[in-house]
């Protein structure tokens, strides 16, 4: 096959060929990248008694039916080598399809190459700076939509997600999970151990077996993969619902991320050891499989958990509009259906704890299969900072508390009837009112191409995109020519301030992103402070930007002080009256990432301050919360024309009940 890792045009050609050349395998297109890349679904089976049930149960004669399975890869556009990994598989089908035993058992159904944008590109990225296995909470992208779009349709038992490159170990090398603790409270996991745990341990214990087959000597010497929930004890959480495995697993499948150790041919030959001892296992415990499956859906439908805590789980969620600001209700209630969640809606009139609901309230009973699923996306979460485990990434996200939606839980019969929720299209964000002038405002926001591994102004991206702002990109290192911000009036940045490090500052592999030298980042500093004075705007979000429009730049003389990485939560703010809060209640949400808060604040104006009260930290992490207690979280200065938000108001699609703040910033 010539070279290891193949351009995507060879990758799509040579999956086109090998569907063509094989009874064994069609393919299908399940929807478009945002490039317009054909998203292309491999589906592997013999043509006979295939199918499943709507909710996979034992029932006579179900043992005959097929047991559907998802693999994906190469959702990170860079690590090509599952995608490769795949291809070759598609090769043992082709030549040794007639023999392979579990063909009889399954249909599998492969997402060769989740990210076609990231893997032209050779980037972890989609083509608006989207980590794709960062999405699948809020779901935001079009790639990410249509691999949810399959997995609810097809029902998989179980998710294998395809990734690169782990080597924790001199002998035990890439990794398969189950993962290491918190796992989130709406996982059934003592099922899901049932069958994750002896299928990593049995595709570690045949790559063991079959090691004479890799070429290296690092590779032939290995005597087990990292499995984390056994090997770990923490950093390698399945908390949230971001990524892909761990998202199937409120669908009711095992989901497994399983990390290649390496890109090399060896890598390539381990991903496909891994995934024909995996299949093995499956078809010879299929049965196991599908009673783990049947046994998480009907814990949903009776409403009955046995391993939670009691009253985790209420009977209904009542989802509301807020008077105080446009809903984004519309666009709740539609996530919702196309997660294969069922909505109701009341048919009179009820009260419940002292409120009047109307009729037509929409409800979400939660006896239904995907209980698990509406739980994780509804309740406000759990406040973790008390625990003794490192979180890794997001942990906090209720989408109701995210998005603006009146959400309540009931934990006892309401005296109404429902009627199936009337489907809608989903609704836009809602864009409120200006609240500055009508003169027309030019926006700028400066983005960069991958610091950290990340492009932490996508966030930002989508909430103009979504809000109808127009803007232009910039990178840091336009700021240095005098002319560059001539064209807009209002500048905006969300990330890091590493951004305008220079070289010696920063790891090599970062080096071409930041500023070429302490002369150009000068240059970026008299720029900005010109650009103040003669009355341009600037809007710095988050931590990083906070850090740099002050530290670096000089804009301002207050000090900027940070909670930390992967420190996030859901918080009560106490919102000043101000041109940047128009439209929020006094006490309302607010959400931190890297949280910042201010001090040396005596010249400015203080927009928001973070909450004082015990249970102001709603959900999240972060256990170095009473140090930001009462203090400025928005501020400005005295002309408004340079604005800090401690908070992260438009986070990866995640806040768009935050989103006025960013409008009014823009305006006021």
């Amino acid at each position: 096959m010539g070279s290891t890792i193949l351009s995507y045009r060879k990758l799509e050609s040579l999956i086109k060929k090998k569907t063509k050349q094989c009874p064994f395998l069609s393919l299908s297109s399940i929807g478009k990248s945002i490039e317009g890349r054909d998203l292309w679904c491999v589906t592997i089976q013999k043509q006979d008694l295939s199918g499943t049930t709507e909710y996979p149960s034992i029932p006579a004669g179900h043992s005959k039916k097929k047991t559907p399975i998802v693999i994906t890869a190469s959702i990170h556009g860079h690590e090509a080598a599952g995608a490769i990994a795949l291809l070759r598989f598609l090769n043992k089908i082709q030549r040794e399809g007639e023999s392979i035993q579990w063909l009889d058992d399954l249909v599998v159904y492969c997402l060769i190459c989740c990210n076609p944008d990231g893997y032209a590109a050779k980037t972890r990225y989609n083509a608006e700076g989207f980590d794709l296995n960062r999405d699948f909470i809020t779901q935001s992208q079009p790639e990410t939509q249509n691999l949810v779009d399959l997995i609810v349709k097809k029902k998989p038992a179980v998710v294998l997600d395809l990734h690169g490159y782990v080597w924790k170990k001199t002998t035990h090398i890439g990794l398969i999970e189950p993962c290491t603790p918190p796992h989130h409270p709406a996982y059934e996991y003592d099922l899901y151990l049932k069958g994750a745990l002896p299928l990593a341990q049995h595709m570690e214990s045949y790559l063991v077996e079959e090691r004479g087959k890799f070429s290296t000597k690092r590779f032939k010497s290995i005597k087990g993969t990292y499995i984390p929930y056994r090997d770990g004890t923490s950093g390698w959480d399945d908390y949230s619902p971001y990524c892909c495995s761990m998202y199937s697993m409120l669908q009711g499948a095992i989901g497994l991320t399983i990390e290649s150790p390496s890109r090399s041919e060896d890598g390539i030959t381990w991903l496909q050891l891994a995934l024909s001892a995996a299949l093995s296992h499956i078809s010879n415990h299929r049965e196991k499989f599908k009673k783990i499956q049947a046994a998480f859906f009907n814990r949903g439908m009776r409403n009955d958990h046995p391993s939670h805590v009691p009253g985790y789980f209420p009977k209904y969620y009542l989802l509301t509009e807020l008077s105080a600001l446009p809903s984004g209700l519309g666009k709740l209630t539609h996530h919702l259906q196309k997660n294969g969640i069922k909505l109701y809606s009341s048919t009179k009139e009820f009260t419940y704890e002292g409120h009047s609901f109307p009729a037509g309230t929409t409800m979400v009973p939660m006896n239904q299969a995907r209980a698990n699923l509406a739980q994780c996306f509804l309740t406000k979460g759990e406040n973790l900072s008390s625990g003794s485990e490192r979180i890794s990434e997001l942990c906090t996200w209720s989408l109701p508390l995210s998005w603006g939606v009146g959400c309540h839980p009931v934990f006892e019969q309401v005296n109404t009837d429902m009627l199936p929720f009337k489907s809608k299209e989903k609704d836009s964000v809602p864009i409120p009112d200006s609240t500055g002038s009508d003169a027309a405002v030019s926006v700028g926001i400066l983005i960069d191409d991958g610091l950290f591994h990340k492009k932490a102004h996508s966030g930002l991206k989508l909430a103009l995109q979504q809000m109808n702002i127009p803007f232009k990109e910039l990178r840091a290192k336009d700021l240095a020519a005098e002319k560059t911000l001539s064209s807009v009036n209002v500048l905006i940045y969300n990330g890091y301030e590493h951004l305008f490090y220079t070289p010696s500052n920063v790891k090599s592999l970062y080096r071409e992103l930041v500023l070429d030298s302490a002369a150009q980042q000068e240059a970026c500093r008299k720029n900005l402070q010109a650009y103040i004075k003669k009355g341009g705007k600037v809007i710095g979000i988050g931590a990083g930007a906070s850090i740099a429009l002050t530290n670096i730049f000089k804009l301002s003389e207050v000090k900027v002080h940070s909670g930390g990485w992967n420190k996030n939560a859901l918080l009560q703010i106490n919102y000043k009256e101000h041109a940047i809060t128009k439209g929020y209640r006094s006490k309302d949400t607010g959400f931190v990432y890297r949280p910042a808060w201010f001090t040396n604040t005596a010249k400015m104006k203080v927009a928001a301050r973070y909450g004082q009260e015990a249970d102001t930290l709603l959900s999240g992490y972060w256990p170095e919360y009473h140090e930001a207690h009462g203090k400025p979280a928005i501020i400005t200065n005295q002309s408004g024309n340079l604005i800090l938000f401690g908070l992260e108001v438009c986070f990866r699609g995640h806040t768009s009940y935050l989103y006025r703040l960013l409008l009014n910033a823009i305006h006021s």
